[in-house]
């Protein structure tokens, strides 16, 4: 069982019939866990390597910067573009 009860990367530990009907988005998790390790903004570029290096999935620039852009576009966005910095990121504070 996972240490965050709440965590839906690792759906493994719960019976089918639940992880099947489970709507998550597996890559905004991780890009949300990369925020949440690093305790700071981040850019793309770092994103893109911490990416890597944390999941050990090779995500193109490309498609961290438009699933970045999808994600601080949400209704209920949790990250943001810091204004007046090209390509950064933040989490938005609660």
């Amino acid at each position: 069982m996972t240490e965050n009860i709440f965590d839906l990367t690792d759906v493994s530990d719960i019976p089918e019939e639940i992880s099947t009907e489970l709507s998550h988005d597996v890559f905004a998790q991780n890009i949300l866990t990369l925020f949440n390790k690093a305790g700071r903004n981040l850019t793309i570029d770092e994103i893109t390597v911490g990416y890597y290096r944390q999941f050990n999935v090779i995500k193109t620039k490309r498609q961290i910067m438009v699933k970045l852009y999808s994600m601080a576009r949400a209704k209920e966005a949790k990250i943001r573009s810091i204004p007046n910095l090209k390509g950064v990121y933040g989490v938005v504070k609660c």
